[in-house]
């Protein structure tokens, strides 16, 4: 219950914290690419109320299928960075609670050596008696 173990637990941490910033790197970049098919499904649904004509509703149906994949990419990439971000909290805390086990093991360990040293002073032979003398 060391330092070794702190440390330990400060780098999972860190690792958590990593994968948590890529998966919202990535969930981000598929929004962006969801929000793109979508102004471009709205776009061909503006042609299709100008020309009434069939293959845009076809290619606007294809356009959301599309987005819908985007999404659901999206959505799972976010369901990693809330797992990253609970994770590497967790992570964290435990780091936390370690370096105080520690610390109160160090106390403990201080505590009972101001025991022993009386005990140990008290297993020495008594001084001699020396009076004093008084003129």
């Amino acid at each position: 219950m060391g330092t070794r173990s702190v440390t330990a637990a400060l780098c999972i941490s860190l690792f958590f914290t990593g994968g948590a910033a890529f998966c919202y790197a990535r969930a981000e970049g598929l929004q962006a690419e969801g929000r793109w098919l979508m102004a471009r499904g709205s776009a061909q649904a503006s042609d299709f109320a100008q020309k009434l004509d069939g293959t845009s509703v076809d290619a606007q149906l294809k356009t959301f299928k599309e987005r819908r994949g985007v999404m659901e990419q999206a959505h799972r990439w976010q369901r990693g960075m809330l797992l990253g971000i609970m994770a590497a909290v967790l992570s964290a805390l435990s780091a936390y609670v370690l370096f105080l086990l520690k610390r109160l093991d160090d106390q403990l360990l201080d505590a009972t050596g101001e025991l022993r040293r009386p005990q140990e002073a008290s297993s020495l032979p008594a001084p001699a008696f020396t009076p004093s003398v008084q003129r």
